[in-house]
């Protein structure tokens, strides 16, 4: 695709001097001459002179063109068009393989994804585990995880997370 642009600003039409009222549109204007300059390119700008940011829209909107849905374009925005490129290459991919599976028409990769929350979760039950090993008491963690991830746990709560650990109760 080569798309051309101007870079010169939009016009309002009052640098042209038309000494008469004219009556009529197009060719049923009299025989009023079309004005000296007039014609000729736009001055063009192609591609190569877009910004990263116009060239990104740009690619983002291709997406869109072609109906991919609202949370695939999201994504898009946010990992950057060349990611979400990579990104839907080793999920289709991984489609043929069957890791993942095709819907019923083939066109279609379903993908499956844990919760963000569960994510959340592990990442603080490693962070109590690692505090428990220091040997850091049920109570001290507790304040730790309110602290640092300003989530309330109660203490047994804590005590069971951390059973791998050795924990001073």
């Amino acid at each position: 695709m080569n798309e051309l642009r101007s870079a010169a600003p939009a016009r309002d039409g009052t640098a042209l001097a038309i000494t008469t009222l004219v009556q009529g549109v197009g060719a049923r204007q009299g025989d009023l001459f079309a004005p000296a300059g007039g014609g000729g390119y736009l001055d063009e700008r192609n591609r190569s002179d877009l910004s990263k940011k116009d060239l990104e829209f740009a690619k983002i909107r291709e997406l869109d063109d072609m109906g991919l849905s609202r949370l695939w374009l999201r994504v898009a925005k946010t990992i950057g068009y060349d990611n979400f490129l990579q990104l839907w290459r080793l999920l289709d991919t991984a489609a043929e393989q069957r890791e993942l599976r095709l819907s019923d028409n083939q066109s279609m990769i379903e993908v499956q994804l844990r919760r963000f929350s569960s994510f959340r979760r592990y990442q603080r039950n490693r962070f109590i585990e690692t505090l428990a090993a220091t040997g850091l008491p049920a109570d001290q963690i507790r304040l730790e995880v309110k602290t640092q991830l300003g989530e309330n746990l109660t203490r047994n709560h804590i005590v069971r997370l951390a059973r791998g650990a050795r924990m001073r109760r």
